[in-house]
Order: C-alpha cells, then structure tokens, then sequence
C-alpha cells in the first residue's frame, strides 16, 4: 500500500470545478454516507444546517493501492423528516413522519446524486484510460426502521452521459451505541451495477489498452463491492460536534478482476495496478446552525 499526502482546496460548496470535483468525489460519497447514517439512524428528524470539513483518508480512486489525504467538505441539511441534503446528494421524503404520506418507520422518495467522475490525473496509474465524465444520477430510495436498525434500498441512474450506468445499493444500518454527547452506527451495504457503469469505471477498450499497456477488458453488470462500515457523533457543544468515520469495501465480480484492480498473469502486458481491499476513513469539526 503506498500513502501519498495531499491537501485539496476545497470551497463549502458542491459548485467548484470540475477538475477540483472529480478529485475529491470519492471522498465526497464518503462523507455522503457518513452523514446519512449518523444522523438519520441516530438522531431521525431533526431540523438543522450542518457545515463542516476535516482530513479524509481514502484512495486516490476506486480500485487503487494508493492512498491520499484531503480535506474534504461536509455539508448537511434536514428540513424536518421532509428535505435532506448530505453534500452531493439530495432526497424528499414521500413517505416519512413529517411528509405528504405520513410513516413513522417506512421512509421513501426520490433523490438526485451527483457523482463527478473519474479525471485520468488522480493517479499515474490511470495514464491511458481517459476520463470519466460527471454524471447526474436520478433515483428512488426506500428505508425501514424499526428500534435501533434501518433497512434501506437506493437506486440511481445517470441522465447525463457520465458512466451512463445504473446502480442498485442495500445497507443495513444500526445504531451501537448512543448517549446524550456520543453516537456510534455501524452499517453493511452492497452495491449491483450494470455493464454501463462497471465497464466506464473498471473496462479497458483496445484503445485504451493500447495507450496504458494493460490488457483490453470488458466488463460486465455485477455485485460491485460488499462494505462495513462505522461512523461516529460527538457533541462537544451545543454547537460544535466531531464526526467521524471508518470503512472497508471488498470489490468484487468484474471490479475485482479488472486489469486496473487485479493482478495479471501475462508478462506482455502491465502487472494490475491497484487493490481489490479498500479503506476510508474521516474527521470532521462540524457546526450546526
């Protein structure tokens, strides 16, 4: 595993470059996730804009061995069980304890993600393949609770041309500990994705191959990665919390053995540049309003 230390740049807006986006999206559904979890596991329902940002480790993209820190954003808006906005992504609550069909447990409703690509100058590793475009992702969610768990269910197809895939992610969140300063949630999800999304991400076309040395691959709709993760709220304040985070994804299926993840065996071309193992991990200083 190599480190390297970098630190972005980043504005408290999701409204930066696309250059400077594509960089850090990897970070930004990290944090995504972390936010949703925390705060809608432990504390559903609250009404309240959070703004934060701190040191996020994580790899420099989607299958590498090389790893960065960056200071990333956190951004967090609940309007009632109504709105919510975790950095890139925005969701409505249908159905909810505050929204147009009234549910205690039964949360759904659309959303709108977006994922800002892959920009081949995340890494050397990646010299060749080209760039993945931003992609506007529009979907349904639907989740469950019941006591300290949420079950839920997110799928989101791209509109504009980006990785131009569909995915489908299942998580199963829990809240393990909770007192009136400290909250810690666990969670497992899965991820399926189709031919459209796994091959812009992990498929390498002759061309490609041609330019990067590694062998052509094409790669088709699969389950994606299997994940665990746990995330942390500490208030110090009224005001003033950490929150944090940390995770490991297993890639599988065609991400796995994709020429840029897996190891290959042929000599003529290029050993396989990254690792199927992934690892994150984050540290925000947060305010709410």
């Amino acid at each position: 595993m190599r480190l390297g230390f970098r630190i972005a740049s980043v504005a408290l807006c999701i409204a930066t470059s696309q250059a400077q986006a594509q960089s850090i999206d990897g970070l930004l559904s990290n944090v995504t996730d972390t936010l949703s979890d925390v705060t809608d596991v432990v504390i559903p329902g609250i009404t309240n804009i959070r703004v934060g940002i701190g040191p996020v480790f994580a790899p420099a993209y989607e299958g590498s061995d090389d790893y960065n820190i960056k200071a990333a954003p956190l951004i967090s808006l609940r309007y009632r069980d109504l709105v919510q906005v975790d950095n890139n992504q925005i969701r409505v609550n249908v159905f909810g304890s505050d929204s147009l069909f009234r549910s205690e447990n039964f949360r759904a409703g659309p959303l709108l993600n977006i994922d800002f690509g892959r920009d081949e100058s995340d890494s050397q590793d990646l010299a060749g393949l080209g760039d993945v475009g931003t992609s506007i992702e529009l979907g349904l969610f639907a989740s469950y609770s019941m006591g300290p768990a949420r079950l839920r269910v997110r799928g989101r197809q791209d509109i504009a041309s980006g990785h131009s895939g569909l995915t489908i992610t299942t998580d199963l969140g829990v809240a393990i500990y909770r007192s009136e300063r400290l909250a810690v949630t666990g969670s497992i999800s899965t991820t399926w994705a189709d031919g459209n999304y796994i091959d812009s991400y992990f498929g390498v076309t002759t061309v490609q191959s041609a330019s990067s040395g590694m062998a052509a691959f094409d790669a088709t709709s699969t389950f994606k990665d299997i994940s665990l993760a746990f995330g942390g709220n500490f208030a110090m304040s009224r005001q003033w919390a950490l929150v944090g985070n940390i995770g490991y994804s297993k890639l599988l299926g065609d991400a796995k053995n994709s020429p840029i993840v897996a190891i290959q065996e042929t000599p003529t071309i290029n050993q396989g540049v990254g690792s199927s193992n992934q690892f994150l991990g984050g540290l925000w200083a947060v305010y709410s309003f």
